[in-house]
């Protein structure tokens, strides 16, 4: 599939219909007297298309990398970007743990200690008196919107 198939469908099955409901809930948000009940509809609205943009966006790019396979491009212009095909250095995997711990020690180094945070939160808000620490301003805090069940 070309990269116009992909942004075509992309766009008719996903990114429109995410676009139409939040233009619904603006437009409820506009004509309502709870202005609020539209707009957590359009946050919602919002977030889906948010989502529906950022799979497109990897589909293209996807579309654009096998465009590149297949065609043996390394580089080329686009408008006013440069694009360029880039292939990842092999990662090392490791097979066998323990003989490369006999064969390379000085590879693995040793872990400090890690506090504890949830703990350590949860003595202080039990009242608790600890040399060192204390409990910081509370955040601002923020809305949850959950789909009702």
């Amino acid at each position: 599939m070309n990269t116009l198939d992909i942004a075509n469908a992309a766009y008719a099955e996903h990114v429109k219909p995410s676009f139409d409901r939040m233009i619904d809930a603006l437009k409820q948000m506009r004509s309502a007297n709870d202005p609020d009940t539209g707009a957590v509809l359009c946050i919602e609205a919002l977030d889906a298309l948010a989502k529906d943009c950022a799979a497109m966006r990897d589909e293209l790019r996807e579309g654009v990398r096998q465009s590149c396979d297949e065609s043996g491009t390394v580089s080329f212009e686009a408008g006013p970007y440069l694009v360029t095909r880039t292939r990842p250095d092999p990662a090392a995997t490791v097979t066998d743990e323990a003989a490369l711990r006999a064969a390379m020690p000085a590879l693995f180094s040793p872990q400090p200690d890690k506090l504890d945070r949830a703990t350590l939160t949860k003595r202080l808000r039990r009242g608790e008196t600890i040399p060192g620490a204390t409990l910081g301003a509370a955040p601002v805090g923020t809305i949850q919107i959950r789909t009702r069940k």
